[in-house]
C-alpha cells in the first residue's frame, strides 16, 4: 500500500474511533483540543551522534470519561543535523492514537500513543512510513499544559528505534 493511501486510511480510522467514542460520551460532553510546541533532545546513541536537537509542534483532540481519554494527535518535528551528518536534517510527521489518564483530578496525567510517522531525510527524494510511539507525563494548570515524553520512530539500518526526550508546552481547551 502506498504511503499516501496508508496515511488516509489511518486518518479515517482515527476519525471513526473519535466519532464512535464521542457518541457514547455525548451526554457527558468530555472533549478537549490541544496544541503544543516542542523541543526534542535525542537520546539513542546513533541518533544523538547524527542530530543535535529537534523543534516542532503537535495538535490533537481527546474524548473520554471522567479521568481517562482517548486521544488523536498529529505533529511535525524537524531535527537539525550534526556537521558530520551527510544525510542532513530529518523531518517526522507522526499520526498517533493514544490514551491519557489523569491521576490527580485534572492536574497530573500520564499518556501513551502509538501510530505511524512519515519520515524524510534531507537527501531522500521521498518519505518513508515508520512505526512511532511515545509515553510521558504532564501537568495541566487551567488551560496550560507542560509534558515530558519519551518519543521516537523505528528505523531499518541499523535496525532499532530513533528516540528522544521531548519537552512540550501549550494549551488545551475543553468543549
Amino acid at each position: 500500500m502506498k504511503v499516501k493511501h496508508f496515511r488516509k486510511a489511518v486518518t479515517i480510522l482515527v476519525i471513526c474511533i473519535m466519532l464512535t467514542v464521542y457518541n457514547t460520551a455525548h451526554a457527558q460532553k468530555l472533549f478537549f483540543l490541544f496544541g503544543h510546541a516542542l523541543y526534542a533532545s535525542p537520546v539513542e546513541k546513533d541518533f544523538k551522534d547524527a542530530y543535535k536537537y529537534g523543534i516542532g509542534a503537535e495538535g490533537g483532540a481527546g474524548i473520554g470519561w471522567k479521568k481517562t481519554f482517548i486521544t488523536g494527535t498529529i505533529g511535525y518535528t524537524s531535527f537539525s543535523a550534526e556537521s558530520s551528518n551527510a544525510a542532513g536534517k530529518v523531518n517526522s510527521i507522526p499520526v498517533k492514537i493514544g490514551v491519557r489518564h489523569y491521576l490527580l483530578e485534572k492536574l497530573l496525567y500520564v499518556h501513551g500513543d502509538l501510530g505511524i510517522a512519515s519520515v524524510k531525510r534531507e537527501i531522500m527524494s521521498s518519505a518513508q512510513t515508520k512505526f512511532s510511539g511515545d509515553i510521558g507525563t504532564g501537568v495541566k494548570l487551567g488551560g496550560f499544559e507542560v509534558q515530558v515524553d519519551f518519543d521516537g520512530f523505528s528505523r531499518k539500518d541499523p535496525s532499532g528505534y530513533n528516540s528522544w526526550i521531548a519537552l512540550k508546552a501549550g494549551f488545551a481547551i475543553g468543549l
